[in-house]
């Protein structure tokens, strides 16, 4: 098959907006299908282009994130961890709130989703994680 029957595939956490929504185009542009996820992502009819709400940080999403992007392409090639928080204030000023939000997005999301990507990858002999 050529690449248009049998496109690579890439899921993009965070890709609504800004960085992320530039990587969503590149891949595409590229030749990818994309898997696009984050809190408040679009709709997309577009073949190439599938889009899933949810909080990265609950497991829930990540399995479905994964699930849904083998059911619609077949694979995962490669896996952009681009969702996180950023919270613009001093350390000393973080609340145990805000350790709370960054680690489950910055650090816990990146886990689960991840951790489910990469065993389709490991089982069709490769893929990257970014």
């Amino acid at each position: 098959m050529n690449q248009k029957d049998n496109p690579r595939v890439a899921i993009i956490t965070g890709a609504s907006q800004g960085i992320g929504a530039g990587l969503v185009s590149a891949f595409r542009s590229a030749g990818y299908a994309v898997v696009g996820t984050s809190l408040s992502i679009r709709p997309s009819e577009a073949p190439d282009f599938l889009t899933l709400q949810g909080d990265i940080a609950q497991i829930e999403t990540a399995q479905r994130v994964v699930q849904q992007a083998l059911d619609r392409f077949g694979r995962i090639d490669s896996l952009v961890n681009n969702a996180g928080i950023y919270i613009g204030k001093p350390f000393i000023d973080y609340t145990a709130d805000d350790f709370v939000a960054i680690t489950a997005v910055n650090l816990a999301g990146f886990f689960h989703i991840t951790q489910r990507a990469v065993r389709p990858m490991i089982a069709q002999g490769g893929g990257h994680v970014w």
